[in-house]
């Protein structure tokens, strides 16, 4: 005999999997194991659906051979089925949506997934076989997914839901019925049991975390209390609540959580019961009311951790200063590093505190020579990793705190400031009005977000298995890694983007070797900058170790020293660029925004990080340029003033050459070079390339043209490597003269390959069109042939002749292929001497070819023959 049964206290989507899996098992019994809820017995009793149970006291458990369980697995969660769940010769079938526990009945057959409803597990089954589905099933179908999901709007759902639930819709379920099961109105008797337990509720703070326990008792059955449960959630703002109701000869406990620290699945697991993290239940028998509230508050404590700890909000490691050093050396290192705060050592171990309001002071009164244990705070409160963000919030707001020191074993890890304590309280407050709202998580996830699952949707496999080693071994050597640049910040612009770059809290060198071992792959390293460049088989990768950079003077280039993410992403241009995600398994897919990156990309706003940063490199203007164009962003305004004020006390005449045909290549080649270069006129940028440089109505339609015609060549002639850059320099410095774009290219420092490619690319093409005339393929063919591709698309775009243009493009499509197909060797096989001959003859060959006088080998073995004479 087979069965089909599920959990005790059914809902709508145990009926609808258990009428679901009736498909799939005509012959099979439909058993209740218990109770249903009471909207479960109303639609039952007005449903038009034929299905039949049977009751549980008419089934001799012996005889059934094979136990159908849909909606659960837990045997404690199924009644008196339980009891042959280890009967010899049992055969198990399991559909299931709940998380794995290890009390869990195992299955011959199991088809279990991590999804809102098990009712669309068996919804892709029956799509998939054609099995048909008529209104009034579809519409049951739709309670279960519609009930357990929240109506699609719990953390839960998941993208295969919604598609079941479209399904479903096409086979005409009846949204009508289904919301009427969802809003209704609380009867006289609910009424009573939601006063009791309104009055009864007890508020506990564990760990930081507000839980609820209220209880009642009734002597008859109430069914669905678990409506109840979210009533009295909207009423208060608690993180997870527990009701817990006596009612005959058990008690029925319904738990419900709003934040993932409270997994109330596992909590009701130790008195067996089960479900989900945010939601479960459990039947206990043979415990009162207090037994059972005192057994929950024992499982609470002992299963609830701190949400966050000191260590997981700390900036590490701390910027500090020893405790000898002068108030003018406090001074010099807190410009230097941009703090407000040195923690101050001696003996390598905390002694206090010193700020920069101190050590103003002190310089004003003359005692910069002084040692700053002579002014520094000895007395500060500090705390430990393990400390929990609430203790911290109290100790910060009630002593006025702006910098609290993380001790352990007297010596500093790690450090708080008033920002980094906002920002955890902040992420609290968000998280939890998303989950009070029941806010469903978008592929561009806010604050403190996880996109773990966005990093495997947008990735390919092997890029997804690579970031999550890159986390494992990270955290086997005690280091922090973080995915880092433009990778994140285009992930959450919805695009892909596999130029890597990690970045290492600890040794990045050390780091590369380790991952490079386990992936067979090649390391470069560059002790000096603490860099690595990790290469495979499917990719090359950055790694650097976290580190921050002063400027000993603008526009130089930066000394670099180890620090922590937060510093490392600090020194960064724009705030887009200033998002990192963790890799470490514990963390995996976490999002760190210290700077308003996702606002930014959310708005499209180019936003500079911090006042002096056009002043420390000046090449980030012409970068804001080239991410403004590229994609679509607006520079802010305040962004475009400091750019504006650069220019104005001339930090680019200080600008090294290099590093501005870097940025200059890299615009052309990213951009639609005639609105970069517009936009570089209108921010008088063009000067500092050349002081002759101007904007003018012939450069922009010489720009409009080559980024046509290298389309139109790319097209025709994609496998063809073509530096593009190069072709718009060559157009931005034509209207100066010969002597003025030398000093141009000088300016940039252009490598002397390309200066001499640019330069005499200009001058031929200017020769090239003066004689041009496009009348015979011969003349094309020699006039062109000496030149380069770039000179010769260079020609094309400038030239206006619509002549001249087809004989470019005629040479370019046809005539640099044409040959003669005979060689040395065949000429030597034909008898002819080697020497000043072979290359008359081949000569004439080509032109022969060039004047369509030839087309086949037959041809030109007669040709040789008959012109040249043995």
């Amino acid at each position: 005999m087979d069965v089909i049964t599920t959990h005790l206290n059914a809902d709508f989507d145990a009926l609808a999997s258990m009428a679901a899996a009736k498909k799939y098992y005509p012959d099979a019994i439909l058993v209740f194991p218990g109770s249903q809820e009471k909207n479960v017995r109303e639609f039952l009793a007005a449903s038009q659906i034929t299905l039949e149970f049977k009751k549980l006291k008419d089934i001799n458990l012996e005889e059934v051979s094979r136990l159908i369980l849909v909606d659960v697995k837990n045997p404690d969660r199924i009644g008196k089925f339980s009891n042959i769940v280890g009967k010899k010769g049992l055969i198990i079938h399991i559909y299931d949506h709940h998380p794995f526990t290890d009390t869990d009945a195992k299955g011959h057959k199991e088809v279990i997934d991590n999804i809102g409803a098990t009712t669309t597990i068996f919804m892709e089954m029956m799509q998939k076989d054609k099995i048909p589905i008529s209104p009034v099933e579809a519409s049951l179908f739709m309670l279960g997914i519609y009930e357990e999901t929240g109506s699609l709007i719990f953390p839960s759902t998941t993208v295969r839901d919604l598609n079941a639930a479209a399904y479903l819709l096409k086979k005409g379920a009846n949204l009508k019925i289904v919301s009427s099961f969802f809003t209704r109105e609380l009867g006289p008797e609910e009424i009573a049991l939601l006063n009791e337990l309104i009055q009864t509720a007890k508020d506990y703070v564990i760990h930081d975390l507000r839980i609820k326990i209220t209880k009642a008792s009734r002597e008859t059955y109430i069914g669905d209390i678990a409506f109840l449960a979210h009533k009295i959630r909207e009423m208060d703002d608690v993180d997870a609540i527990f009701i817990i109701v006596m009612m005959e000869d058990r008690v029925q406990v319904i738990a419900r959580s709003l934040t993932p620290e409270i997994d109330v699945s596992e909590v009701l697991h130790e008195i067996g019961g089960g479900g989900h993290p945010q939601a479960a239940s459990a039947v206990v028998r043979n415990m009162s009311l207090e037994e059972t509230e005192g057994r929950l508050l024992n499982i609470l404590e002992k299963n609830i951790h701190p949400s966050k700890t000191a260590k997981d909000i700390m900036t590490s490691p701390v910027i500090s200063i020893p405790w000898n050093k002068t108030i003018k050396t406090a001074e010099k290192t807190m410009t230097r590093y941009e703090v407000n705060v040195l923690p101050v050592l001696k003996n390598n171990t905390f002694y206090g505190l010193i700020s920069r309001e101190v050590v103003e002071k002190a310089l004003f009164h003359g005692f910069g020579k002084s040692r700053i244990t002579e002014f520094c705070t000895t007395d500060t409160p500090t705390v430990l990793p393990s400390t929990s963000i609430n203790i911290i919030e109290s100790m910060m707001i009630e002593q006025n705190q702006r910098f609290m020191p993380v001790v352990e074993s007297s010596h500093i890890v790690g450090a708080i400031t008033r920002t980094d304590l906002l920002r955890s309280i902040y992420e609290s407050l968000l998280r939890k009005s998303r989950i009070n709202s029941r806010e469903k998580l978008t592929e561009k996830p806010s604050i403190g977000k996880n996109l773990s699952a966005v990093l495997e949707a947008k990735f390919p496999q092997e890029i997804f298995n690579l970031l999550t080693l890159t986390g494992e071994v990270a955290r086997d050597l005690g280091f922090s890694a973080y995915l880092v640049g433009g990778s994140v910040r285009d992930l959450l612009r919805g695009e892909s983007n596999f130029d890597l770059d990690i970045v290492i809290e600890g040794n990045g060198i050390t780091f590369a070797k380790a991952l490079g071992n386990k992936l067979n792959a090649r390391v470069k390293t560059h002790t000096r900058f603490g860099t690595a460049v990790v290469v495979t088989d499917f990719l090359k990768f950055d790694v650097a170790t976290a580190r921050t950079e002063y400027y000993e003077s603008p526009a130089a280039l930066p000394r670099v020293e180890m620090s922590s993410i937060k510093k490392d992403l600090y020194r960064r241009d724009f705030t887009i660029n200033t998002l990192a995600i963790m890799l470490n398994p514990e963390h995996f897919g976490k999002l760190f925004d210290f700077f308003g990156g996702q606002r930014d990309i959310k708005e499209k706003t180019l936003r500079i990080l911090h006042n002096l940063s056009f002043i420390e490199d000046p090449t980030r203007a012409f970068r804001a340029i080239r991410f403004s164009e590229r994609f679509g962003f607006k520079i802010s305004k305040h962004t475009m003033n400091l750019i504006r004020t650069a220019i104005r006390i001339n930090l680019f005449d200080k600008l090294s050459g290099t590093r501005m045909y870097d940025e200059l290549s890299l615009l052309f080649a990213e951009t639609e070079p005639v609105n970069a270069i517009k936009r570089l006129s209108k921010f008088d940028l063009l000067k500092f390339i050349h002081k002759s440089l101007a904007f003018t109505q012939t450069l922009k339609e010489t720009f409009e043209a080559i980024q046509e015609t290298f389309a139109w060549f790319k097209l025709l002639f994609f496998e063809e490597e073509l530096n593009k850059s190069h072709l718009f320099l060559m157009a931005l410095l034509d209207e100066l003269t010969p002597e003025e774009r030398s000093e141009a290219l000088q300016r940039l420092f252009v490598p002397p390959s390309a200066r001499k490619e640019i330069l005499n690319g200009i001058e031929q093409s200017k020769k090239v069109l003066a004689v041009l005339q496009g009348d015979s393929e011969k003349e094309i063919y020699y006039t062109l042939m000496p030149l380069d591709i770039p000179t010769i698309l260079f020609t094309m775009a400038r030239t206006k002749d619509q002549k001249q243009k087809k004989a470019v493009s005629l040479y370019l499509t046809a005539l640099r292929k044409i040959k003669p197909e005979l060689s040395g060797k065949d000429l030597k096989q034909m008898g002819y001497a080697p020497g000043p001959l072979f290359k008359k003859i081949l000569t004439s060959l080509l032109e022969a070819r060039l004047e369509r006088k030839i087309k086949s080998r037959e041809e030109e073995l007669a040709f040789v023959k008959k012109t040249f004479k043995i």
